[in-house]
């Protein structure tokens, strides 16, 4: 389980000056006092505040801040104490700062090498060196043998740019193979070097899952990506959480 800080704005702040009483008959707080709340609030949130949380959370005695670790529980609560340094009230509706929700950890088993085979010819990849496996069934085993590849380009169906790497092809239990990123060479096709959500890996796993596929390679390489291999080597590897 997991948990979400939420908090709203309140009429107090952190001053010590005693409220004024308020009669039965006074008419209740409108809007105005909500904006004052949130002046008073902004008014404490600076660069300088919000560069001391980072430092703090950032701080190794966290350990990370794993989704549902130890170090992940007590930056929850340091970030619940700030909150109401500001004079801000928790909104979850059992009164507390957090709201609970479930997350799934998935653990993929790596193998040491993956051989792909046509014919008699072998082409076998090293774990970690050349391939990061993760899984996206949330499944106690999910398993991937003897699949056939195709290659789908950018796996991309954008009918606004009159764009579609599959054109009815039946992928039901192929592995796509897919090239990562969108087309960039050209300023006038799609949006240029700016990466669109068809660039983005979860699109291909999702547009790979919606053709009946039972797995995706995306092909890793700086230029597309932004980032070394070794962001996908350290991102992809151990327990991943999904809702």
């Amino acid at each position: 389980m997991a948990c979400l800080a939420l908090f709203h704005l309140s009429a107090c702040s952190r001053s010590d000056t005693p409220a004024e009483a308020v009669s039965e008959s006074s008419t209740p707080p409108g809007p105005e006092a909500g904006n004052l709340a949130a002046e008073q609030a902004t008014q404490e949130i600076t660069a300088e505040f919000m560069r001391d949380i980072i430092v703090e959370i950032s701080d190794d005695k966290y350990e990370g801040r794993g989704p549902g670790s130890r170090g992940d529980v007590a930056a929850r609560k340091y970030l619940a104490e700030e909150l109401e340094k500001l004079g801000l009230e928790p909104a979850a509706a059992d009164g507390s700062w957090e709201q609970p929700f479930d997350l799934v950890g998935v653990t993929a088993e790596q193998p040491d090498e993956w051989v792909f085979s046509k014919g008699e010819d072998t082409l076998t990849l090293s774990q970690w060196d050349d391939f990061i496996v993760s899984s996206g069934v949330q499944a106690e085993r999910a398993e991937v043998a003897d699949a056939e590849i195709v290659f789908v380009g950018y796996a991309m169906q954008a009918p606004e740019y009159d764009w579609d790497d599959f054109k009815d092809h039946d992928l039901t239990g192929k592995m796509l193979l897919i090239l990562n990123n969108d087309p960039d060479w050209d300023p006038d096709l799609f949006a240029g070097e700016k990466r669109l959500w068809y660039g983005r890996w979860d699109y291909k796993y999702q547009s790979a899952a919606r053709q009946g596929a039972v797995g995706a390679i995306i092909i890793h390489t700086q230029p597309s990506a932004g980032y070394p291999f070794q962001v996908v080597q350290t991102s992809w590897t151990g327990e991943q959480f999904e809702l």
